[in-house]
Formats: C-alpha cells, sequence, structure tokens
C-alpha cells in the first residue's frame, strides 16, 4: 500500500511495504488507491487579505488595516470604529432626534467660498441663503409732450440784437434792434446799424468800445415768441425694474455618510468628523424655523429656499402744466437803408436761435412771420414711488453640535 500526501507547494512520498512472504489476506498482484490531501491556508500574519473597504481608514502597521466605518473589527484588535482608539477621524454622535433629518456637514459661509461636499459627506441635501440684501424697485416717472391750447405772446414781445462774436462765443458788444410798440411783424427799419461798425452805433450797449477792433455784426440772435396756452402732458411709468436679491451666506448640507459604525454606547452612532470650512460638529435639519432640540445639537442656522418679492411702483407718476413752449417764427433781416424797407435780405432764421453772419453787413429792415401754434416745452414729473419688500421665505432650520 502507498499513501501520497500533497499541499499546494510541496509533494513527498511515503511508500510503505510489506514482506512478500508474509501472509496477504487479499490475492496477489491487488494495487491498492492513492490519495491526495490539500492542506488549509494559514490564518493570521500570513497572505490573507484583509476585509472593508471604507473610505476612512484607522492607521496601523498590520496586514489588516482598521475601516472606520464598517463595524467591523478589520485589524483584529478587539477594538472596531469609534472604538478603535487608531480611528481617529471618527467619532460617536447622539441619534438624530425624532422629526429631525441627518447627519450632515455644513458649510456656512460666503457664497463664492462654496466649497463643495467633502467625500465623507458626498451628497449635497439641501442648499439655501440667509441675510437677504433687496434693493427697492426702481420707477421712472416721465411725461410726454406737452399738447397746447392755441395762445402766443404778441410779436412785439421778440428781442433782436446784433453781436460782435460768432453764436458759440461769448460776445464783447451787442447792439438791439429797436421794436416798435403794438408791432405786428410787418417790415420795419428805424434805429438801423450801418455796415463795416466797431461799435455798433447809438444802438450800441454800454460795454462796447472801438478798442476790440472787432466788427458790430458778426452774428444776430432773436428771442422765442412764448406760448401762453396751456400746455399739459402724460404720465409714463417705464417698466418696474427688480434688482437682483443678493445674500450675506450660504448654507450647504452634505449627508451621505455611512451609519454602519460601531463602537459607541447605546443611542449613539459612529460618524465621520467634519473639518474647515464646514461646522466644527455635525448638524441635524428640520424644514421651518424651529427651536433646536434638546441635546448636544444647540448651534442654530435658519436658511431660507425663496424670496417673497412684492417689490413695485406706486401708481402716483404724474405731470404738472407744461411750461417753456413757444409759438415758432421765422425773423428776417434786410440791408436797405431806407425807413421800412424790406427789399435786401441779408439772413432769415427761427425766433429763439442765433444766425451767423458774414462781412459786417449794413442791417435795417426786419420782419417776423405770423408765430404758428404753441410747440415744445415739457411737464415737470413727479411720483414714481418705489413700495414693497423682498422677504425670504421657506425656511429650513438646521442645528449642529458646537
Amino acid at each position: 500500500m502507498s499513501l501520497l500526501l500533497r499541499n499546494r507547494r510541496t509533494h513527498f512520498a511515503l511508500w510503505m511495504g510489506l514482506g512478500v512472504a508474509a501472509a496477504v489476506a487479499g490475492p496477489a498482484g491487488c494495487l491498492f488507491p492513492s490519495y491526495t490531501f490539500d492542506e488549509a491556508e494559514p490564518s493570521g500574519s500570513g497572505a490573507g487579505t484583509s476585509s472593508g473597504g471604507g473610505s476612512m481608514t484607522g492607521g496601523g502597521s498590520g496586514a489588516n488595516t482598521e475601516d472606520c466605518t464598517n463595524g467591523v473589527d478589520d485589524d483584529n484588535d478587539g477594538l472596531a470604529d469609534c472604538a478603535d482608539p487608531k480611528c481617529t477621524e471618527v467619532s460617536c454622535v447622539s441619534a438624530v432626534p425624532e422629526g429631525w433629518t441627518g447627519y450632515f456637514a455644513l458649510y456656512n459661509g460666503a457664497p463664492a467660498g462654496d466649497p463643495g461636499c467633502p467625500s465623507t459627506f458626498p451628497v449635497p441635501s439641501y442648499q439655501g441663503t440667509d441675510g437677504i440684501t433687496a434693493a427697492p424697485a426702481t420707477c421712472t416717472c416721465s411725461c410726454s409732450a406737452p399738447t397746447w391750447t392755441p395762445g402766443c405772446a404778441p410779436i412785439e414781445s421778440i428781442t433782436l440784437s446784433t453781436g460782435d462774436a460768432a453764436c458759440a462765443a461769448d460776445t464783447n458788444c451787442t447792439g438791439s434792434f429797436q421794436i416798435p410798440a403794438g408791432w405786428d411783424g410787418t417790415c420795419y427799419g428805424q434805429g438801423y446799424f450801418p455796415g463795416g461798425q466797431l461799435t455798433c452805433g447809438p444802438n450800441a450797449e454800454m460795454s462796447c468800445s472801438v478798442n476790440t477792433g472787432d466788427p458790430c455784426s458778426v452774428s444776430v440772435r432773436a428771442s422765442r415768441i412764448a406760448a401762453t396756452g396751456t400746455g399739459s402732458c402724460q404720465p409714463q411709468l417705464a417698466p418696474v425694474q427688480r434688482p437682483d436679491p443678493s445674500w450675506d451666506l450660504l448654507g450647504v448640507a452634505c449627508g451621505g455618510a455611512p451609519t454602519t459604525g460601531v463602537g459607541c454606547n447605546v443611542g449613539q452612532t459612529c460618524m465621520p468628523k467634519t473639518a474647515d470650512p464646514y461646522e466644527s460638529g455635525l448638524c441635524i435639519s428640520k424644514t421651518g424655523n424651529n427651536a433646536c432640540p434638546a441635546g448636544p445639537f444647540t448651534q442654530k442656522h435658519v436658511y431660507y429656499g425663496g424670496v417673497d418679492d412684492s417689490r413695485d411702483c406706486l401708481n402716483d407718476c404724474s405731470c404738472a402744466p407744461a411750461a417753456n413752449g413757444s409759438c415758432p417764427a421765422t425773423v428776417s433781416l434786410y440791408s436797405d437803408p431806407g425807413a421800412n424797407s424790406c427789399v435786401t435780405l441779408v439772413t432769415s432764421f427761427p425766433a429763439g436761435t442765433c444766425m451767423n453772419i458774414a462781412g459786417n453787413p449794413t442791417l435795417a429792415g426786419r420782419t417776423v412771420s405770423t408765430p404758428g401754434a404753441p410747440t415744445g416745452g415739457t411737464c415737470p414729473a413727479s411720483g414714481g414711488t418705489p413700495n414693497g419688500t423682498a422677504t425670504p421665505i421657506e425656511p429650513t432650520t438646521i442645528c449642529c453640535i458646537p
């Protein structure tokens, strides 16, 4: 009979013979079977593979590393997760109170500094804001162009003058044309300005001086003929502009951490710790503005999920009566020196404007056309008062361990 013992790495044979001369119970030449045995894999510190595979592991030099969140004593030291002093990245946390949700790592800071969720709490479970700033609505009230009833000041109210500087410059010397009382705008030539003068003659103002060396007639001006009718405007309120609200604080609650860790007292859960920029302790949440529950979750934060924006403008835009309207008319100046002679035209221009002229000509006869219907002017606007506010709504309370 032969017996062969074999493991995975070595083979060795043991042969045992019985004397040929010995008495054998079986018939001569019978063969006995050979047997093969597999030896079991060694345990302990040999080549075995550690279990677990969680994201948080305690330190250690053994072949098995402690996974601090899976509820298993991976390194076989008799201590698992929060009970294992090597698991410094987890701690025991009181149970989530009834009616609340948790656990969360909370970012509570400037909206621009949002770091996203950490790998230990990878799921963004809630986001809200606090500390609203909302400027009032922008309300712009204006008035349409005026509509006038008939009415113009008499033509005799117009003033005509000549000056020694162009329209866009300041004059040193000016002279005023005579306007007869009750003038109806027909040709009138008394008190004229001869051409080539440097001081504008007897009609010149006291400030004129021959020392300037400037010709008298470089430009001519005519005042407007004022509207005397009643002008009115329609109020116009521009579409309401509501500036976007801004927020001082952003709250992001991150969840999704495993709750399978062990090693805590009854009523507690072994959870990953938080780190900056998140709040130092874990948090719980509840819809609404609530008092924090009894226990360790005492640091209260309230965030809001929406805005009730009632900002608007009062319907109080109005327009005062129009002012500064005028009646269009054309002023014409002639160089004919004869009394009341208007034949040789020098220039024509609208009342209420200035016209440059060349050659320092004689300016004598003048006419003003019959004024047209009133036009122009403006109505002072008032009103357009903002009202209402932007109020945060949909509160959520988050309470954290300080």
